[in-house]
């Protein structure tokens, strides 16, 4: 039987918890300190602020990302990468893409994930940094990173690729599902950075001084993984004190 997802059934779902998380983080937003007497990460804030600037348009264009990004799709295939051309932003040096398979693990209810690459080393060879996993209602529920078997390229350690989202620059000219995608990287990169170290760390302690094993190891899919929830954390960088 071939695995497919009929758009039409979660449409409204989706759109509507979009629309009500942007317009509660809005009012959150509006009343926050801005005097900085919080003590406040001003550089969280404003790509908190970006972020829910996509979020509001999404939820008044009755869309979020997910639907972007399938955009036309009467069905989605397992194992195809949404859209054909991938998402590309900072200056080409970052491209993703979504697809859908199905589950590793039985109790994970996931509708599918976004790869994110980036360009590294001298000749600006693609490798991949993390993957964030979307439910069936459009929304972020975890980062992950995999084995290098499992999206092949090259591998970097945790401390280039965290260097490579920290230097990301804003533009106004990408679109709406791009930079929703940009802004989440930059809203988690502290997760991110800390989930690569821990990808690291997992490789030298399973193969020390022998990662091309761990690389090609077939029955080593994650290396590193955690929950996340864009509402709380976007709520925690707004929230007085």
């Amino acid at each position: 039987m071939v695995w497919v997802l009929h758009l039409a059934h979660w449409v409204k779902t989706m759109h509507s918890t979009t629309n009500t998380t942007a317009n509660t983080l809005n009012r959150q937003t509006e009343c926050s300190d801005t005097n900085g007497d919080n003590n406040l990460d001003q550089n969280d804030q404003y790509w908190a602020s970006r972020l829910i600037e996509c979020m509001t348009t999404m939820g008044e264009q009755k869309t979020n990302s997910v639907l972007l990004t399938l955009d036309g799709v009467q069905s989605v295939k397992p194992y195809k990468r949404y859209p054909t051309i991938p998402f590309y932003f900072g200056n080409k040096h970052w491209r993703a893409f979504y697809h859908c398979h199905p589950s590793l693990d039985n109790e994970l209810v996931e509708h599918g994930h976004y790869h994110f690459f980036t360009r590294q080393g001298q000749n600006d060879e693609w490798c991949h940094v993390v993957a964030l996993g979307m439910n069936d209602v459009g929304q972020p529920t975890r980062l992950f990173t995999t084995n290098l078997w499992v999206t092949d390229g090259k591998w970097f350690d945790s401390g280039q690729l965290s260097t490579q989202i920290s230097i990301l620059a804003d533009s106004l000219d990408e679109g709406l599902a791009t930079s929703w995608l940009k802004y989440i990287l930059l809203l988690f990169q502290y997760e991110i950075s800390d989930l690569l170290i821990a990808r690291d760390n997992k490789v030298e302690r399973l193969f020390p001084n022998y990662h091309e094993q761990c690389f090609l190891d077939r029955s080593i899919y994650y290396l590193s993984e955690i929950n996340v929830n864009l509402n709380e954390q976007l709520t925690d960088i707004f929230s007085p004190g």
